[in-house]
């Protein structure tokens, strides 16, 4: 597995320190194989039991075993097959397609009668996906809660209400603490709205509605092949507005 997955899967662990700690290493990655803990949070202006703070977050026992991913990291060859900008171009093309042809009013339907409606994105481009889906929904004069972290979800869990509504943004839909989100907010009567990439995911199997896109690993590494495009989250988000705003018009 390499860094940028482990990075991605526990990014709502992370502060600012660790995020600063991260830009540093993703930017010396060759000159961090050979620095000892104390180098790098010197170089980080940050205390060595932050930077052991950090691999703990990602899982790893301690800072040997960071270094131990970096060197994976750098032997990890991987060529790019110029074959995949032809893949991808399919991959957004039959997004498109689908999106255009989906009839949408079973979302419209949801939200007009949503109590509350919320937003959760599990990694990096999800959160901005997420942030995307409220400021569009506004369009359509609904008020978006955005969550942003895992202590914030604890706090909605206990206010959230049967007829509420939950969009949840998973790359793989696979992902175990939204998984047991959306079983929580189920059992409570909430609607979940899920959006993944197209596969028999256990989060779309779990919502009331699951809007997929289709995306495959660009880039196979040595150990994991975990690099995708995802511009896909905000061409779905782009057309629930389109689709929003035709059904308000023909509510009319």
């Amino acid at each position: 597995m390499r860094l940028e997955t482990l990075i991605e899967e526990n990014y709502d662990k992370l502060n600012e320190n660790d995020l600063s700690i991260w830009n540093f290493i993703l930017r010396h990655k060759k000159e961090c194989q050979t620095m000892s803990i104390q180098e790098l949070a010197k170089q980080c202006h940050v205390s060595h039991t932050t930077v052991s703070r950090f691999t703990h977050k990602l899982g790893m026992e301690g800072y040997g075993e960071l270094k131990i991913f970096l060197k994976w990291d750098s032997r990890e060859e991987e060529s790019f097959d110029v074959r995949e900008i032809e893949r991808v171009y399919q991959d957004y093309i039959k997004t498109l397609d689908m999106m255009k042809d989906r009839d949408c009013s079973d979302v419209s339907e949801m939200l007009s009668r949503a109590g509350s409606i919320y937003v959760y994105g599990t990694g990096a481009v999800q959160k901005n996906a997420a942030r995307e889906l409220k400021k569009n929904l506004l369009f359509l004069d609904y008020l978006c809660n955005l969550i942003e972290g895992r202590e914030e979800i604890k706090m909605v869990l206990e206010i959230v209400k049967e007829g509420d509504v939950f969009f949840l943004f998973s790359l793989s839909g696979e992902n175990a603490f939204v998984n047991e989100l959306a079983g929580r907010l189920k059992a409570k009567g909430v609607k979940i709205i899920s959006v993944t990439k197209v596969g028999n995911n256990e989060l779309s199997r779990l919502s009331d509605i699951s809007l997929q896109f289709y995306a495959h690993p660009v880039l196979k590494g040595r150990f994991n092949s975990d690099v995708y495009m995802t511009a896909q989250f905000f061409v779905i988000n782009e057309f629930l507005l389109l689709k929003g705003l035709e059904y308000g018009t023909s509510e009319e």
